[in-house]
């Protein structure tokens, strides 16, 4: 909710794109969360998700379609997810889940495999949820040419991103793309956080 609740509700408020990037599905908490607060505003659900291991993607989705090969500590993780992120912001949790699942289901929101410098994208985001592990786990995810090559294919024109990182490569390739950068506080162990927007109309 601190680090990416927040950048999704901006991105609605001020009317960026709804399609949402989610860099690392892990336990669907992005997916969870976005989901939640467009079916607040009465909006349709977008965006991709990408996640290296394949049990996460395949355990989310089975969850999503309620299939019963799901582990059951996944499944209890899930459920409480769910229902904490309905309860936080007011809606109801089988909406939510029902309204992923379709998404996910159409294509509106795509699970995809690794990321890499050739992946592509059908259109920006107004909003990107960035949780690549770290430089040491992912080094080639937090270099400087591929967060710009990342950022320029990505992000659109209105956009707002959000993650725990708050590292010196990161703050250049944001600032050189346009985005005005914030350090926030940070969550848990990190000292700080980042948060960035460009929103121009």
């Amino acid at each position: 909710m601190y680090i990416y609740g927040t950048a999704i509700q901006k991105a609605a408020d001020e009317g960026a794109p709804e399609r949402v990037l989610s860099m690392g599905l892990g336990l669907g908490y992005v997916e969870i969360l976005a989901t939640a607060i467009a079916a607040k505003a009465g909006r349709p659900v977008a965006g991709e998700s990408f996640e290296i291991v394949p049990e996460l993607r395949h355990y989310f989705e089975a969850w999503l379609a309620r299939r019963d090969d799901v582990p059951r500590d996944f499944a209890t993780t899930y459920d409480s997810i769910l229902t904490r992120t309905a309860e936080a912001i007011r809606v109801d949790a089988h909406d939510v889940r029902d309204s992923l699942a379709k998404a996910v289901a159409s294509g509106a929101w795509q699970i995809r495999a690794e990321m890499t410098p050739e992946t592509t994208f059908s259109a920006p985001f107004g909003c990107i949820c960035f949780d690549a592990f770290s430089s040491k786990t992912t080094p080639d995810l937090w270099t400087e040419d591929f967060l710009n090559q990342f950022l320029q294919k990505t992000a659109s024109p209105q956009c707002v991103l959000s993650t725990y990182a708050c590292t010196g490569t990161l703050k250049r390739a944001l600032k050189s793309q346009g985005f005005d950068v914030k350090i926030r506080e940070g969550f848990s162990s990190k000292r700080d956080s980042t948060f960035a927007s460009r929103i121009s109309f």
